[in-house]
């Protein structure tokens, strides 16, 4: 359908600039082009507990508002990682009644503490060892476990691939990790060169990226057209 377009599977292993050109190295082939879209992702990295890398994006999730309302309002779990914590416990009441696992990484204060009984959140502060069942079952230090039709964390995430480092883009620290600085065209520091997805987000979802993707692939085109960024 697009005799134009060359799909290339492999990982793109350097990146530079040779002269008026970006080039790609993927696997001993260099592509090069006149701009380039990094569309690189990010990996989120959990908590070394047992049962939860497992689940992840089955039973585990990080999002309320891309996973919540499919749990039918059944019972929800936060698993604490840090202040962000708190807001995914604010939120998720709404699609069910919710646990927080302060699990020695968050310790509300007096007013987050009175926010979160009104909004009905029970606080357990007893330590997370696992995660088991079919679903998201907590098994608690003690040996009681806390059945859960979900389980969220506010995952760290960094890049997953070096290259926009090596290229030279400049990052933003988010709450979360760092992403790739954009600007309103998602064109990074680096001319010439976009970002959009994960990568250049503090915080994302499926259609932010889409949206992004797009945005990032008609301000590259005009800028091919129009000289303008």
């Amino acid at each position: 359908a697009y005799p134009n377009v060359r799909f290339v599977e492999g990982t793109a292993d350097t990146a530079g600039r040779d002269g008026a050109n970006l080039v790609v190295s993927v696997q001993g082939e260099n592509i090069a082009a006149r701009r380039l879209i990094l569309a690189t992702g990010v990996v989120d990295e959990l908590p070394s507990i047992p049962g939860l890398q497992e689940r992840w994006g089955r039973a585990v999730f990080h999002c309320p508002y891309c996973h919540g309302y499919e749990l039918g309002q059944g019972r929800i779990g936060v698993l604490a990682t840090g202040e962000h914590s708190f807001h995914q416990a604010m939120m998720l009441p709404d699609w069910g009644p919710t646990i927080l696992f302060a699990n020695e990484a968050f310790e509300p204060d007096a007013a987050q503490a009175a926010m979160l009984e009104a909004r009905g959140v029970e606080i357990e502060r007893e330590r997370v060892v696992a995660v088991d069942g079919a679903k998201a079952s907590v098994v608690l230090d003690g040996g009681r476990a806390v059945s859960l039709e979900g389980l969220f964390v506010a995952s760290r995430t960094r890049m997953a691939s070096d290259l926009p480092a090596a290229l030279g883009c400049e990052f933003e620290d988010g709450p979360l990790g760092p992403y790739i600085r954009t600007n309103e065209a998602k064109e990074t520091s680096v001319e010439g060169i976009y970002a959009c997805g994960d990568a250049a987000r503090g915080a994302g979802s499926v259609s932010h990226a889409v949206g992004d993707g797009v945005t990032a692939a008609v301000a590259a085109h005009k800028s091919l057209i129009f000289g303008v960024h």
